[in-house]
């Protein structure tokens, strides 16, 4: 393997639709009443949802790196420990796949994994937003580089 690369996978039918749907219902009724702002709220959210279902990279593994998201690469070598955990925000409970760095490994942290709360700064999603294939064999994969 040189290199594996695995993107986020969003269900169609989420809220940014549901959101798309009532823009369009206020764009055609705004329209009615010679407002026409509401066709700029519908255009709006059609290339939000448009945007979150374009191919976006949340994984790329190679022989000697992991990389999430925007994130720097994290050498295997130096990756202390790799565990399922599962993490509650807000009321809902996640489970990710959270890799432990070594205590003094030389990485440029971004902000977003500087403050990243419960989920720490290399968790990988199990929570559907990635295809329970890719799942597995992210897991797999894992676990055979970690030591």
């Amino acid at each position: 393997m040189t290199q594996r690369t695995y993107y986020y996978h969003f269900n169609k039918c989420d809220t940014t639709f549901w959101a798309m749907i009532m823009a369009l219902i206020i764009a055609i009724i705004s329209t009615y009443c010679c407002c026409f702002c509401g066709w700029g709220l519908f255009i709006v959210t059609v290339l939000l949802w448009g945007y979150k279902h374009i191919k976006h990279k949340a994984v790329v593994i190679t022989d000697k790196s992991v990389k999430i998201d925007h994130c720097e690469p994290l050498a295997f070598k130096d990756i202390k420990k790799a565990q399922i955990k599962t993490v509650q925000m807000g009321c809902k409970k996640y489970q990710i796949l959270s890799l432990t760095p070594e205590d003094r490994i030389k990485y440029r942290y971004n902000w977003l994994q500087k403050h990243n709360g419960t989920f720490g700064a290399f968790a990988i999603p199990l929570y559907g937003i990635l295809t329970p294939a890719d799942e597995k064999e992210i897991i797999k994969i894992v676990k055979g580089k970690i030591k």
